[in-house]
């Protein structure tokens, strides 16, 4: 949604890099603080995501008479990959996990996770395609915050390199 008040508007916003070069250096840390920020909420939903479709899918196995019972295989069933991840949590204090917690249990609430032998093959797979289509929706929003993060932290760099901020500021906590 461009033009909205959320801080992923703001952020996603074409204007939002602006006259980069020319801002000040604590206002580029400040914008790159809360991209990061923004990002380790997106991380974190799309994990919230991944852990409801990783279950209904393991259900969909148990039903197929693949694997044992889902609360024997839970700890194999959420068991983080091995897959490298730019995600971390920003610098700062760590943002509220509310909100996108939240907008995943509108989606597949902890309630129909815990009676999802009630439901039908067809609502298990319509849930599971609404979790895919949320996820992807999710990703494509990170991926578009890691670029614009990626603008603020080489912008950082490049003051840095050039010798318009003094590396020693970091570790004195000034500008």
């Amino acid at each position: 949604m461009t033009g909205g008040n959320r801080r992923i508007d703001r952020i996603l916003d074409a204007g939002f890099l602006d006259g980069l070069t020319a801002r000040p250096l604590p206002e580029v840390r400040a914008l790159r603080g809360e991209t990061e920020e923004e990002e380790a909420l997106l991380s974190y939903e799309r994990r919230l995501l991944h852990g409801r479709m990783d279950i209904l899918r393991a259900e969909r196995e148990r039903r197929a008479g693949k694997g044992g019972s889902l609360l024997e295989r839970l700890p194999e069933i959420l068991a983080d990959d091995a897959i490298p991840s730019r995600g971390s949590m920003p610098r700062g204090d760590p943002p509220s996990l509310d909100h996108p917690r939240r907008r995943v249990e509108k989606l597949v609430s902890d309630q129909t996770l815990a009676n999802m032998a009630d439901l039908s093959d067809p609502q298990l797979d319509a849930i599971i395609a609404t979790l895919e289509q949320a996820e992807h929706e999710v990703s494509e929003q990170r991926k578009s915050v890691l670029a614009v993060l990626d603008a603020l932290t080489g912008e950082i760099g490049r003051r840095y390199g050039s010798g318009e901020a003094n590396p020693e500021d970091v570790l004195t906590g000034g500008a």
